[in-house]
């Protein structure tokens, strides 16, 4: 009898241990389960706020875009037609802010073959000295001109008639509106080449000096080759150029570029910067930021 009253002790004992441990292996399941299900609502919050945030930047870009299309002089504004910096505006439960920038101004005043002062609408974003290019032909009177220091709407310090890497120009005569470009020149020489893989060695990235008021994206030129890029990062004191499209104008034949040579942004498919605006918007939702770019042409 006390040996079964005492195997009934042990079998308590040993269910007791199991069922402690059920209970143990229940609990660190519940818990786990508990996190997955935090870490998941967590996870598709933080993806709702990010999708949020991208179409912040995107109405961002729209409001932008539509201010713009109501602004019928863009390169005759005393300033660009847009705050800088961006102002922060505030819809739904986050933010956006949009940065413009335009790629040229023109001449408010004619400019003779004499003048050391050229007045334009806005000086907005030119670096504070540097090369500047009138009009868009070479070959037709355009001119490089150099300048030490710029007011709201001046250039001043100029040298005309310049040479930037082989290319020459003459000092001559501008009438009112003609267009001002600003002017880089080419970090790298450029082979003969109107694709971007060339084999059997591509060539190297194509580099620029750095320019504030050239767009992140869009086209320039160098010595009449158009080249088309979708992006672009400066680091070295460099800009380098992504996306790379050669040869996007009508050219007789591929032609090389040596380091030196200027560059000059052009209208994308067109042949002026004239018509041409870059927006790029921030939207933000908590700790969630999201970018939008366009290249916006009238």
């Amino acid at each position: 009898m006390r040996r079964r009253e005492l195997n009934l002790k042990r079998a308590r004992g040993y269910l007791l241990i199991v069922a402690i441990l059920v209970l143990v292996v229940v609990a660190v399941a519940v818990a786990a389960l508990g996190n997955m299900v935090s870490a998941d609502i967590g996870a598709s919050s933080a993806q709702a706020r990010s999708v949020q945030a991208f179409y912040l930047a995107e109405s961002g870009l729209e409001v932008e875009q539509r201010r713009w299309a109501q602004n019928l002089s863009w390169y005759r504004s005393a300033t660009d037609p847009s705050p800088s910096p961006a102002s922060v505006q505030t819809l739904g439960t986050g933010t956006f802010a949009v940065y413009t920038n335009l790629p040229a101004t023109v001449l408010k005043a004619s400019v003779s073959a004499a003048a050391a002062t050229i007045t334009v609408y806005s000086t907005n974003r030119f670096p504070a000295s540097g090369t500047l290019q009138i009009e868009e032909d070479l070959a037709a009177g355009a001119e490089f001109v150099t300048y030490t220091g710029i007011t709201a709407t001046t250039f001043t310090g100029v040298a005309r008639g310049r040479t930037v890497g082989s290319v020459t120009s003459a000092a001559g005569s501008h009438p009112r509106s003609d267009a001002v470009y600003p002017v880089t020149t080419l970090v790298n020489a450029l082979s003969v080449f109107c694709t971007a893989t060339p084999t059997p060695t591509p060539f190297p990235p194509i580099q620029i000096v750095p320019n504030s008021k050239f767009l992140s994206a869009g086209t320039i030129d160098i010595e009449g080759e158009e080249i088309s890029y979708t992006g672009s990062s400066v680091a070295g004191g460099n800009m380098t150029l992504t996306g790379v499209t050669r040869c996007v104008g009508s050219m007789p034949g591929p032609i090389g570029h040596a380091a030196g040579q200027p560059v000059t942004p052009v209208l994308i498919g067109g042949d002026s910067a004239d018509y041409e605006v870059e927006t790029v918007s921030t939207g933000t939702v908590g700790s969630n930021i999201r970018y939008a770019r366009r290249t916006i042409q009238r």
